[in-house]
């Protein structure tokens, strides 16, 4: 009895292999067209306020096959960083951000491309326990550059205040300096 215990997992761990090796050497799907549209925001980039001063830096990657792009953000203090996760959901035909940060903030945002632009929006929830609306829109500019405004509403959409505006410049290659 011990032996055929035996015999047979050895021959489903066979199995297993052979199947874990073919899948890996089956080419993937590309990408649809779509998982493209935020391509814009691939970069290494200093982000600007509005008033000039550095808010800090983000390094935008694409990832797995050009299937997500990956946020690194990390402030001008060098005190708080966080990282987001962008894709495009083929099935829900939406992008979707999952951010998290250092302060342990988590934010989940779905949406799309309107006007030109990349528009995300989801709801969070406050410390206090309330329902906070946050809708944050990329614009690509001419000369390269992109514009991220954050904004928030606490009455229903009915109102926006602005959380954050960051202007991204692209940081100089050492042979661009």
């Amino acid at each position: 009895m011990k032996t055929q215990v035996r015999v047979t997992l050895a021959c489903l761990a066979s199995i297993f292999v052979m199947g874990t090796v073919s899948a890996q050497q089956q080419q993937p799907p590309a990408p649809p067209p779509e998982a493209s549209q935020f391509d814009f925001w691939i970069g290494e980039w200093e982000v600007t306020q509005p008033n000039g001063k550095v808010a800090g830096y983000n390094s935008i990657v694409s990832v797995n096959g050009g299937r997500a792009l990956l946020e690194n953000w990390t402030s001008a203090a060098g005190n708080f960083a966080g990282k987001s996760l962008n894709s495009y959901d083929a099935v829900a035909k939406k992008w979707k951000q999952f951010w998290v940060d250092t302060g342990g903030s988590v934010l989940e945002l779905s949406g799309g491309i309107v006007d030109g632009k990349m528009v995300l929006a989801g709801r969070s929830i406050t410390a206090a326990g309330g329902e906070m609306q946050q809708r944050i829109t990329w614009t690509p500019n001419e000369d390269g550059s992109v514009r991220q405004h954050w904004e928030q509403s606490s009455d229903g959409g009915t109102t926006w205040q602005t959380a954050f505006d960051g202007h991204y410049v692209k940081k100089a290659t050492p042979a661009q300096s």
